[in-house]
């Protein structure tokens, strides 16, 4: 497991969530913390974290590793539960001051009054009704982590284009993105999946970057596709965690390898009739913003140098951003991976699509004439799944 914030910030992290979790036992001390077991069940929720941020600091490993792996299975399963407990006390509290004072204004204060006796069963339904948001965000969290080791799913992602060349029609590209290989798999599940792929035939192969992030495990990986021998072959693109290992390590990896490796150019095949160019764009390294825009720009535009006119012109890019200049550019269709589909679906589509309707994170989206295909990735290099599983999809070209 690769962290999601280094130590500093992670511990910065965790005192956030201690805070919100002994905030929630002030407030609700009476209503849910008034026995010794539930205190002492509030103390260990937090012991785990604890105790990886100190196997972390002591920085040896594999301590160090284990550490990470505590901490964050620690802090993913609490951060939602004590988020959820603290706004829960706070909207209790809120309304519980609402209801004495409407009480108060109802009717005037007697003289003297002997103090009711407590609600046992108003009680029980406030335990209830507070617990049952923070039980079900650890629930959903502990789904998550025990969803990420799963194999990815094979599926079938079925785009139409029109005018398409009835040599192509049928024509299967499996397409293999994000793979993290030695963080979340190894070189043996891509094995396994491509065992599990075959009888579906695919025709083409397309690895669309951050295929490891050990680099150990990289030339094994590449051989394994190529021992796959589709009809039409395999071809790779880079992506950011290439360039994130030291691109003048892994490029040489990739070019000694049997898997040709596109970057900034392109290839075209004879499928019958038809021609079918298959071009890779360059990463672009930047973050975001508009040099990251630019400079998937320029990417596009020097892989649609030389594409014949009347091919099939195929994108490999491993951010979704280089779309809008793929579609501009002429390319029918463009795979890209990168963004895991923020590993948390609902119904089909990143979670996140709401919050950023531009962004391309996971699915099949047109501009004109044009289609992209974004995948949820093959791994992760933090392993979280809820509702976005891992996927090996294979893409099949149908006529509209």
């Amino acid at each position: 497991m690769l962290p999601l914030l280094p130590l500093p910030l992670t511990t910065q992290v965790f005192l956030v969530v201690l805070a919100l979790g002994a905030a929630s036992a002030a407030l609700l001390a009476r209503e849910l913390f008034r026995t010794r077991v539930a205190r002492a069940l509030l103390a260990a929720a937090y012991v785990i974290p604890a105790i990886g941020l100190a196997l972390w600091d002591a920085g040896r490993e594999p301590w160090a590793a284990l550490g990470v792996r505590l901490a964050w299975t620690g802090l993913i399963v609490l951060a939602p539960a004590a988020a959820l407990l603290f706004v829960a006390a706070l909207i209790f509290r809120g309304l519980a001051a609402l209801r004495r004072g409407l009480a108060a204004l109802r009717r005037p204060r007697p003289a003297a009054r002997v103090p009711p006796a407590p609600d046992g069963s108003r009680r029980a339904l406030v335990q209830a009704s507070l617990s049952v948001l923070p039980a079900a965000a650890a629930s959903a969290s502990l789904r998550g982590l025990t969803n990420a080791p799963d194999e990815p799913r094979v599926r079938l992602v079925r785009m139409r284009f029109r005018g398409l060349h009835p040599d192509l029609e049928g024509l299967r590209i499996l397409q293999l993105s994000d793979l993290h290989l030695g963080v979340s798999k190894r070189v043996e599940h891509l094995e396994a999946s491509l065992r599990r792929v075959a009888p579906l035939a695919p025709d083409l192969i397309v690895l669309t970057g951050d295929v490891a992030d050990d680099l150990g495990e990289l030339k094994a990986a590449l051989d394994a596709v190529h021992r796959h021998r589709p009809r039409l072959g395999a071809f790779a693109a880079l992506g950011n965690h290439e360039y994130l290992h030291d691109i003048r390590r892994t490029r040489p990896l990739y070019e000694q390898s049997p898997v040709p490796l596109l970057v900034d150019r392109g290839v075209t095949l004879s499928v019958g009739r038809a021609r079918l160019h298959i071009a890779g764009a360059d990463d672009p390294v930047v973050l975001g913003g508009e040099g990251l825009w630019r400079a998937l720009e320029r990417s596009v535009a020097r892989c649609r140098d030389g594409a014949p006119d009347d091919a099939f012109r195929l994108l490999l890019c491993h951010r979704p951003e280089g779309f809008r200049a793929a579609a501009e550019r002429g390319f029918h269709l463009t795979l890209a991976g990168h963004t895991h589909g923020g590993q948390i679906g609902l119904l089909g589509r990143s979670a996140f699509q709401s919050l950023w309707p531009e962004d391309y994170l996971w699915g099949t989206y047109t501009r004109g004439e044009s289609r992209l295909y974004t995948t949820s990735g093959f791994g992760h290099w933090f392993p979280f799944r809820l509702g976005c599983p891992t996927e090996a999809p294979i893409i099949v070209l149908e006529r509209a």
